[in-house]
């Protein structure tokens, strides 16, 4: 039987097609901000699983390789790539059909900022239900100063006030977690602590649930990211917002690239721009990818025509695949790799890939 972790690697792994190695999964994963990681995310459509699992090492990913190698899932292909093979394709598909909370994934845009959203709303939620019963002596479940300190500065004045943000509160959540499965919605619920009781741990969970740990993490996270967008797509709601408040989502270029971008606006040509940073051409073209991805006002018009750019986009959508090597085997000579990646780029940070 696979663990979670082991099926999300090799859910990636499948997807890149084996065109990048293991450490390229792990660096995606670990939320690795390079200019590759980002570009590979874009382009296979995983950025999804972007920052997941944080602290996962080198050791942590060669051992799952190693079991799904082991059970039949994965072969090597080349020295550090891997291939899926039949039967791991029929268990993988298996796996998406039984846990559908991995389509709430949002790495990208939430990794950054779902652990203080929670943090900020599980306490809030242990002092508001307490108050709510005029209650004050209790633990609080979190000795962060931050967060302790953003849950004071929000907290109504007044039973009152008390009682009806702890109505509206309840109200919002039943209202989202009915949207949830069935399972992500216990598992939320039971990590919250109230009056007189302490919300379980992972570990607890797992336990209760007969899961691994992974797949208990990854189902936390999987619900915070649903909860954060459901919050943005409802402008109904009068509590849940402020749990998002001054939570910066760090999307933003590479240090490397915000220079090149830089440059570019001054109107320095690639390689200009390469001379004056003594940086290789490709470098440079990596960061002009990046910038596609991220900033969907960034003229891609210098480096590839428009009569160009649509070859490459009804090649791309004629084939169904983004690999390289097959797209410009098909594609007039005067195409290049670059023009297809920036194509490819512009076209999945369009889509919101």
């Amino acid at each position: 039987m696979l663990s979670t972790r082991q099926a999300i690697v090799a859910l990636i792994g499948y997807r890149i097609h084996s065109e990048r190695s293991i450490y390229g999964i792990l660096h995606l994963l670990n939320g690795k901000k390079s200019a590759q990681t980002i570009q590979d995310g874009s382009f296979f459509g995983i950025l999804t699983y972007f920052g997941l699992f944080p602290k996962m090492a080198r050791a942590d990913i060669e051992e799952d390789v190693r079991l799904l190698i082991e059970k039949g899932i994965v072969s090597w292909i080349g020295e550090d790539r891997i291939k899926t093979t039949s039967t791991g394709i029929d268990q993988l598909k298996e796996f998406e059909e039984k846990n559908l909370y991995l389509s709430d994934l949002r790495g990208w845009e939430y990794h950054s900022i779902y652990d203080q959203v929670w943090l900020r709303l599980s306490l809030f939620i242990q002092v508001i239900v307490n108050l709510a019963q005029k209650n004050t002596r209790f633990y609080p479940i979190t000795q962060q100063r931050n967060i302790q300190h953003w849950v004071k500065q929000h907290l109504p004045s007044g039973q009152v006030n008390i009682l009806n943000t702890h109505k509206q509160l309840y109200t919002e959540l039943e209202q989202f977690l009915s949207t949830c499965q069935d399972l992500q919605a216990s598992i939320f619920v039971d990590q919250l602590s109230g009056i007189k009781k302490v919300g379980l741990t992972k570990e607890q969970i797992a336990t209760r649930y007969n899961l691994d740990l992974e797949a208990v993490h990854v189902i936390h996270v999987a619900t915070l990211h649903r909860l954060i967008y459901f919050v943005e797509q409802n402008e109904e709601f009068s509590c849940l917002p402020s749990f998002l408040k001054g939570l910066k989502q760090s999307i933003s270029l590479t240090e490397s690239a915000r220079e090149t971008l830089f440059l570019l606006e001054q109107g320095y040509s690639i390689e200009e721009i390469s001379h004056k940073r003594k940086l290789k051409r490709n470098t440079i073209e990596d960061h002009i990818v990046e910038i596609a991805i991220q900033h969907p006002t960034f003229s891609i018009r210098p480096f590839v025509t428009e009569v160009l750019e649509e070859e490459i986009i009804h090649i791309s959508n004629t084939l169904q695949t983004s690999r390289l090597r097959t797209l410009k085997e098909h594609m007039s000579d005067n195409i290049n790799y670059f023009m297809i990646r920036l194509v490819l780029a512009r076209k999945k940070g369009q889509d919101g890939a």
